[in-house]
């Protein structure tokens, strides 16, 4: 056999059109575990308070501790139900094991998304296009620090380009109609992940209809109807008032925290590090928003209505942290690649020469958020596994623990509420602002709720139940003064661990 005979099926896959997305999505993929590489592996890059919330609901579905039911829960069962499979193992393994192995799969996650990206963008706009969105999502900074943890955004980032997706490409007659029920699934799939994933149903809706498929818009958001009390089914049946009144009364009603400041919000939302992305998303924009009247310009409608809702959301939003510019990243890497493909077209009318020019200039735009990835990716967390050995060694194995970072507890291989019986403290800020929510007067920040009464009473019973405490710093922000005594009169302090007194 010669050479060129040996050749031709590796020339054949990286001819396809598949191959430069999937080139981009390894490197998305090495991005992200890179920062696993250290002494302490996957858990010393920092964990989240709301990873170790997410990772204890998923992992107390296999006890048998159901959110809603047996602990308030603010977020829908999306998140815990989707990664319940994996987070089972910790009933057989230690518990920080576990979510080490987690976050070793989320990354594949990220990686596929910027695949997804990539594809969409490809199969309408061009190969070159499609690549400035797969390296967009790729290197975002925000998407790829997110797509580390078990946080929200790396499913609901997938859930949503993959609805996309199905929704987008050709079909007719009965794939059509089984096209639209799949994207309605994974519709359904992203608002049980995060309530603000409603907004891609609205754009939906808008992105057919606005090309009079008022019949596929019916059909995709009954099928995401059906799918949706599937998801929900269950919990509303066992404890619909504890479920209404997590995600719906208290996201209402729950005091401002995070970033209050609309206008700091929106240059979050831009991205501080990441202007020249955002001016191509910019520009992508405004071509969508020229073509939205095109009948055919079903993807131009629906990336452009969910990127402004979802911005509008957040800026009008009781809480709001830097982390949330993660559920841009589809938007910012699609509407990237449509105004890439506007450029480069404009670009391929002059000359090759300028051509060639103009898809340089913007690959490196693309990748001009690659040193904050990086830099993002080299944070650490060094103290997180001294404090879970400090409990691991002051706390007895059948010994009731509160904690109030829910990632000590796990670093230490504990579970809240396990063994059964004990007090089920999964979400210890959630619980606490749920009784500023029922509160008669408003708070004007989270911080000056916790200063109340109201906040403070709630806790108070479940920490009466509890043989040690773990505050440090999240539990002597939450405590008021008084509760703070109200703690020394009751336990003893020994090293980062409160013991109650005999």
């Amino acid at each position: 056999m010669s050479t060129g005979d040996r050749l031709t099926p590796v020339t054949t896959i990286l001819r396809h059109p598949w191959a430069p997305l999937l080139l981009v999505g390894v490197g998305a993929w090495l991005l992200r575990v890179a920062a696993f590489f250290n002494r302490n592996g996957a858990l010393g890059y920092p964990v989240d308070f709301d990873e170790g919330v997410y990772f204890s609901a998923a992992a107390l579905l296999a006890h048998g501790v159901l959110p809603y039911r047996d602990y308030f829960f603010v977020h829908p069962p999306g998140i815990a139900v989707l990664w319940a499979p994996v987070a089972a193992f910790a009933r057989v393994m230690d518990v920080d094991s576990v979510l080490a192995a987690v976050r070793w799969c989320v990354p594949a996650l990220g990686a596929l998304s910027t695949v997804l990206s990539g594809r969409i963008v490809q199969e309408r706009w061009g190969t070159r296009a499609g690549v400035v969105a797969a390296l967009v999502y790729a290197v975002h900074p925000e998407a790829s620090a997110s797509d580390r943890a078990m946080v929200l955004e790396p499913v609901l980032n997938l859930a949503c380009l993959g609805m996309a997706w199905v929704l987008l490409r050709p079909a007719e007659g009965r794939e059509a109609w089984r096209r639209d029920v799949g994207a309605g699934v994974l519709l359904a799939t992203a608002c049980a992940v995060k309530l603000t994933a409603g907004v891609w149903v609205l754009a939906t809706v808008w992105a057919l209809g606005g090309g009079g498929e008022w019949r596929r818009a019916l059909r995709t958001v009954g099928a995401a109807a059906v799918a949706g009390l599937v998801w929900m089914g269950p919990f509303l049946v066992m404890a619909a008032e504890p479920l209404l009144e997590g995600l719906l009364r208290f996201q209402v009603l729950r005091p401002p925290d995070g970033v209050l400041e609309p206008s700091i919000r929106l240059r979050l939302l831009m991205g501080e590090s990441h202007w020249g992305v955002s001016v191509l998303s910019l520009l992508g924009l405004a071509v969508a928003l020229v073509r939205s009247r095109r009948r055919d310009a079903v993807a131009e409608r629906l990336f452009s209505v969910a990127g402004l809702l979802t911005v509008a959301v957040f800026l009008s939003s009781k809480s709001f942290f830097s982390h949330y510019n993660a559920s841009l990243a589809p938007v910012t890497a699609v509407l990237s690649g449509l105004g890439a493909s506007w450029v480069l077209a404009w670009a391929d009318q002059r000359s090759r020469r300028f051509a060639v020019a103009a898809t340089g200039v913007l690959g490196l735009t693309a990748l001009s958020t690659l040193s904050e990835a990086i830099r993002l990716s080299k944070q650490r967390d060094r103290g997180l596994l001294v404090i879970g050995g400090a409990i691991r060694a002051a706390v007895p194995a059948d010994a009731s623990l509160c904690a109030f970072e829910p990632g000590w507890a796990i670093a230490a291989g504990r579970l809240p509420g396990v063994p059964l019986g004990n007090p089920i403290l999964v979400d210890p800020y959630g619980f606490m602002l749920h009784g500023a929510v029922g509160a008669t007067a408003r708070f004007a920040t989270a911080a000056a709720a916790f200063e109340d009464e109201s906040t403070q009473h709630t806790v108070k019973p479940l920490l009466e139940r509890c043989d040690y405490l773990v505050l440090l710093g999240r539990g002597e922000w939450q405590l008021s003064a008084a509760s703070e005594r109200w703690v020394g009169e009751r336990f003893t302090r020994e090293g980062d661990v409160w013991k109650r007194r005999p």
